[in-house]
């Protein structure tokens, strides 16, 4: 598929068709999502994938809110496998520690005016959707508010991380149809967003 085609297909699913995805597929999506930038190559970035069927139900079940939890109806067509990107401080830290790097005096997380190991987990994170629909599927950027370390320590992931957010992935269900905020609003014009050599 040609990029500015992928561009006009993204956006997100909230409806998947519970086909498992070969685990080929998403090794190739989460491939690509390794070759986005990397502040001095850092590569700070550790993924958790969950693609059982136990382990999905796992994480519905862990992250519920009590009073606003997932819809029934939702979960039962939601992604087959979801990957947690986890931004890893200290692989950035230990790198701007090293020769060729400790000029720039940020060798403590405090140091870093913006934390890169998230903006590179967040571009990684804009290419694995990518890379879902060029493997022909759908992908989901969706946050929780609930129960997130019970979620980490259930599969065992260091106390130091906490993903930026989950990535779902799965082929579209057949009844799946846009839906989301751009549905309702319109996009800013260009030019209003644009401020040229001044504001």
């Amino acid at each position: 598929m040609e990029f500015k085609e992928l561009i006009r297909h993204r956006r997100m699913v909230r409806r998947f068709n519970q086909r498992p995805v070969p685990t080929e597929i998403i090794d190739r999506i989460i491939d690509v999502g390794r070759r986005a930038p990397s502040a001095g190559f850092s590569q700070g970035l550790e993924l958790l994938v969950l693609d059982q069927p136990e382990t999905i139900a796992a994480f519905w079940e862990l992250t519920n809110h009590p009073e606003f939890g997932w819809d029934p109806v939702d979960v039962a067509v939601g992604p087959t496998v979801l990957v947690l990107p986890l931004p890893d401080a200290g692989r950035y830290v230990e790198r701007y520690s090293e020769p060729d790097k400790i000029e720039f005096g940020m060798t403590t997380e405090e140091a870093w005016p913006v934390r890169f190991w998230d903006v590179d987990a967040a571009m990684a994170s804009m290419l694995m959707l990518l890379a879902a629909i060029d493997e022909g599927l759908g992908g989901w950027f969706f946050g929780i508010d609930h129960g997130e370390r019970e979620l980490l320590d259930r599969f065992g992931v260091p106390s130091d991380l906490r993903p930026i957010g989950i990535l779902g992935f799965g082929y579209r269900a057949e009844d799946e149809t846009p839906t989301g905020s751009w549905t309702k609003r319109a996009r800013r014009p260009l030019a209003d967003q644009i401020h040229r050599n001044s504001w």
